[in-house]
């Protein structure tokens, strides 16, 4: 961590800026890179996860991942209702609502950053402070009235969608735990990815078009729109998995699967293959979403990860704790259950599920709390 010599505030070893207020950081005021626990972990809770692994920089591509430069996390941020982004004359990314030329030019770079940044998005330098924009002038009673939301289609884990009554407010977190601003969205489907804009068009683990959110009466519907990645939630207690679910365990991304006995083909033929003493599933270690370096199966009724003790082991990864989560199995199904580890548990959200509000979601690198907001 990198102590702030102005006010004291704890910043991320990568910062050039503090985000308490904007003083620069010097590279000698670098600390160790993490808080360690008594246990050994490093505890980020309820920052979002790191990721998966690191790689070097390649061109952004549909769908590809890239590691986000370690300066795109900008204090301050304040954005309104989800809609597609558009560019002023300058051609700088604005946010849905702003008029023209409503940024905020950076006096040492001349990024143009969006309303309500204190601080440049680009080179983090204090940005001067602007007028408020005076209020629209509200529609006169000839307007057309505004189009109704469109209902869900049902799917076949949501058979009646309950009608859209509420808001929903996506409190966006950082990674040392405070709020970074939110996304008030209504109605739907919202679709939500790196062609937002700013901030989020530095984030590289996004889909262009990640995903698409449409409120309900009861939570939020979201619908996966790339099979690259993911939306992840963070789980309390225990969830039910299907053969598979992928979930992630500090930097680690891992995928159950059922392990049935082998069946004969439909010529009478059976598969050849090692003796089973009873396996009934296998979690496999991926580097991806579609290769794996390591399998284990699972044989008895529980199945436990962690750092130090279980039937997986990542000892050199410091986000995971020392007994983090597991699996277990009986006459009901299979269930993950987090062991209460410092830095949670991550199931990823099969596409057409609702999502409870309170709720933390992970899309992309961005960590988002579910609260609704009155009708």
């Amino acid at each position: 961590m990198i102590v702030c010599k102005n006010c004291g505030k704890q910043n991320q070893d990568h910062y050039r800026f503090c985000l308490a207020c904007g003083a620069k950081l010097s590279v000698q005021q670098a600390q160790a890179a993490g808080v360690p626990s008594s246990r050994g972990e490093v505890s980020r809770k309820p920052g979002p996860p790191p990721p998966l692994k690191k790689r070097p920089p390649t061109p952004p591509t549909m769908g590809g991942r890239r590691k986000p430069a370690a300066d795109d996390n900008t204090p301050g941020l304040s954005i309104p209702t989800i809609s597609k982004p558009r560019q002023d004359d300058a051609g700088a990314t604005m946010m849905p609502g702003d008029p023209p030329n409503a940024g905020t030019e950076c006096p040492a770079c001349s990024f143009v950053s969006p309303p309500g940044f204190a601080f440049c998005g680009r080179c983090g330098t204090p940005l001067p402070k602007r007028a408020p924009t005076p209020p629209a002038t509200p529609p006169s009673s000839a307007s057309p009235p505004p189009r109704a939301a469109t209902p869900v289609a049902p799917t076949p884990e949501a058979k009646i969608v309950p009608a859209l009554t509420k808001k929903v407010r996506l409190v966006l977190l950082r990674e040392d735990g405070s709020e970074g601003g939110s996304l008030d969205i209504e109605g739907g489907p919202n679709v939500f990815g790196r062609k937002y804009g700013a901030p989020f068009d530095n984030d590289f683990y996004l889909n262009p078009e990640h995903c698409a959110f449409t409120v309900l009466s009861d939570g939020l519907y979201i619908e996966d729109k790339a099979p690259l990645n993911g939306v992840y939630r963070k789980i309390e207690g225990r969830f039910e998995l299907q053969s598979g679910d992928f979930f992630r365990v500090g930097q680690e991304l891992l995928m159950y699967e059922d392990l049935p006995e082998p069946a004969a083909t439909d010529n009478g033929t059976e598969i050849m293959g090692s003796p089973n003493p009873g396996y009934w599933g296998r979690v496999s270690v991926m580097v991806d979403d579609e290769r794996s370096v390591e399998a284990y199966p699972i044989e008895r009724d529980e199945f436990t990860i962690g750092r130090d003790h279980g039937d997986i082991s990542f000892p050199v990864d410091g986000y995971v704790s020392s007994r983090h989560c597991r699996i277990v199995g009986d006459e009901s199904g299979v269930y993950l259950e987090d062991c209460g580890s410092s830095n949670g548990t991550y199931l990823r959200i099969r596409s057409g599920s609702r999502v409870d509000f309170g709720t933390l979601i992970l899309v992309g690198q961005q960590l988002f709390r579910i609260d609704p907001l009155p009708a």
